[in-house]
């Protein structure tokens, strides 16, 4: 598997996300030189003002002009203060839209496209943690580095502008300053990166535990086991131990940050020490008057606000630290937007589709399936799972898989859907390879139900058609509720089709049973009219009752489909053309039930122990 977690150079980050901004509005860098002239504009005019009010006194000039530059300067601060919190909304804004509207939809649309086998995997599932992380929390990844972005300019913009200032009369500040500035970046960039490194995992793995419980806590399937066992004491606890430890950790991290702010404190003393020495030296040499003297205070003090933050807000070393800080989110962002989608998608999306060139319109019968010598093993795994797999189904054959649990089957099904990749050999569809087919061409052709059930809380019918309402095909929809067995509950309700399927969006939602639930997905997937049906379990859910109602019209469900069907339950078998027993990754047994009878093998003494259960508990089990 490919390594997940990456770092980028933080300049490359900082252009990386500056593009993103550009690419959503091109006025972006206009906003920032706009908020940044005027968010430097607002504190030197306050600074020059007490220079200016001593020059027009040791010059005696009249009350109308005194009054007349004032209130000029105080407009021209005010205009600048106006211009800065305006700009600062709409940059505010921009980066909202930024977050949510672009960042967001591109992590959500590549959770749905990455890779399975990755999205599964104990890293793939921290890397799309870490990617959503990186634009849902307010003081990381994206929205704090790009709210950083600003004060980052605007104090640059000051801190050049008023060393030029001071050059003249000071002009040792330049090289002195640089040192300083520099040594302080570095120290702070080595400290602050080493401490987010060190616990970064601590952060995550705790972060995952609190949402964890957190939605449990919440979920309604839960809450009876929870209020039956009285759990609530046990989760209140555990919860209360992760806050804490997210918290003393979170007090570690801040100490790598304090160390750089404190080692800026005494930079920024001794600097000024300096400065302030060297003017005062100046003014009782006689080499300065009042004004100047006023005039480089003030700039010197200023300088210190541009380095360090004030009344101006975040200085341009807390801009930077923030930036520097930030950069493991937009880390986590990148690297898991760049894990690699399924093996058939992406450059094959926009090709021509070439299914009538394969073979693989010939659907009216289903499609044939082939595995060619296929191994699989799970990544870290020390045996295959799958091993040396030739398996041939014709056409419109419909397919039993048995076997023990653990044997595999589920695994060979997520194969078949694409999820998963064999490690060795072929897995054919009509003769060809299924990484040759492009991701929409080859979705077209598998409909599968699963064991576990996944159901949106919106209408029944968009729940089987997958789309929104004014796109479903009505006479398809009645026809796949119909071979479910699920139209009579649902014309029976308010609303019909339109009901949500629980009430978590809607109050008037109905709670189906778990049988209900399974026979909706079942007309999902019929619904589809893929050529390749895939059912893992697609009865678990239902009483013997409403199972035998599905399995006495199964010929009408698997009608000009190639069907594999997972069962557990042997009694289903007989309804199948053929038997594949599946133990330890491997065909064992491939027959009819009767061939397989006959045989009195591993399919046989299954049969039987069934058989002995179900007479012991008074079932019928007909052969």
């Amino acid at each position: 598997m490919e390594k997940i977690n990456k770092e980028y150079p933080i300049l490359s980050n900082w252009k990386f996300v500056f593009k993103e901004m550009y690419d959503l509005d091109h006025k972006y860098p206009w906003y920032i030189a706009v908020r940044s002239v005027a968010g430097f504009l607002a504190p030197f005019i306050a600074a020059i003002i007490p220079s200016a009010a001593i020059s027009m006194v040791e010059k005696k000039a009249d009350f109308l002009t005194f009054f007349g530059v004032m209130l000029a300067f105080v407009l021209g601060n005010m205009i600048m203060g106006i211009v800065s919190t305006k700009y600062d909304f709409l940059i505010k804004k921009k980066n909202y839209k930024v977050q949510f509207q672009s960042v967001q939809k591109k992590v959500i649309s590549k959770i749905m496209t990455v890779d399975y086998q990755i999205l599964e995997s104990a890293e793939g599932k921290r890397a799309a943690d870490g990617a959503k992380y990186s634009y849902s929390e307010e003081w990381n990844g994206w929205s704090r580095i790009m709210d950083m972005f600003t004060p980052f300019a605007f104090n640059l913009l000051g801190i050049i502008v008023y060393t030029i200032i001071l050059i003249p009369r000071c002009p040792w500040v330049l090289p002195v300053f640089a040192i300083m500035s520099i040594m302080n970046v570095m120290i702070e960039k080595k400290i602050a990166q080493r401490g987010y490194r060190k616990y970064r995992e601590t952060i995550w793995e705790t972060d995952s535990r609190v949402e964890y419980f957190f939605q449990r806590s919440t979920s309604a399937t839960d809450g009876k086991d929870i209020r039956l066992y009285r759990m609530e004491k046990w989760f209140v606890d555990v919860m209360k131990t992760l806050v804490q430890r997210r918290m003393k950790v979170w007090k570690r991290v801040e100490m790598y940050y304090f160390l750089p702010h404190l080692s800026d404190t005494i930079w920024s003393l001794v600097r000024d020490i300096i400065a302030y020495t060297v003017l005062i030296n100046q003014f009782l040499a006689g080499e300065l008057n009042a004004t100047t003297f006023t005039f480089y205070l003030g700039i010197i003090t200023g300088f210190a606000g541009w380095l360090n933050g004030g009344n101006m807000g975040d200085g341009f070393v807390r801009a930077n630290s923030e930036m520097i800080r930030c950069n493991w989110g937009i880390n986590d962002y990148r690297s898991f937007m760049e894990l690699k989608d399924s093996e058939h998608t992406v450059e094959k999306e926009n090709t021509e589709n070439t299914c009538a060139k394969n073979g693989t319109d010939k659907t009216e019968n289903g499609i044939t399936l082939e595995f060619k010598n296929v191994c699989f093993r799970y990544p870290g795994a020390k045996q295959d799972v799958i091993h040396n797999l030739n398996l041939k189904v014709k056409a419109g054959e419909n397919i039993a898989l048995v076997g023990v649990n653990g044997a595999g089957k589920t695994t060979l099904v997520k194969l078949l859907c694409g999820f998963y990749h064999p490690n060795e050999g072929q897995i054919l569809i009509d003769g060809r390879e299924i990484s040759d087919y492009s991701e929409t061409e080859y979705r077209k052709l598998v409909g599968a139900v699963f064991q576990d059930m996944m159901v949106m809380a919106t209408s029944v019918a968009e729940n089987i058609a997958c789309e929104k309402q004014e796109n479903i095909d009505e006479p398809k929809l009645q026809t796949a509720m119909q071979l479910a067995d699920i139209e009579d509950k649902v014309l029976s309700l308010p609303k019909k089709e339109k009901t949500a399927v629980t009430n978590f969006l809607d109050k008037d939602g109905v709670l189906f049973s778990g049988g209900e639930l399974q026979r909706i997905l079942l007309a999902r997937a019929l619904y589809k009219d893929a050529p390749l049906l895939l059912l893992d379990e697609p009865t678990s859910a239902l009483d013997p009752l409403a199972e035998t109602a599905i399995y006495e019209q199964y010929h009408r469900l698997s009608e000009g489909k190639t069907t594999i069907f997972i069962a557990h339950r042997l009694a289903s078998t007989k309804f199948c053309d053929r038997i594949i027993y599946y133990e330890n990754g491997q065909v064992k047994e491939d027959g009819t039930h009767d061939e397989l009878m006959k045989k009195n093998g591993a399919y046989a003494k299954m049969f039987e122990i069934q058989s002995q259960y179900y007479n012991e508990k008074g079932g019928d089990f007909d052969e």
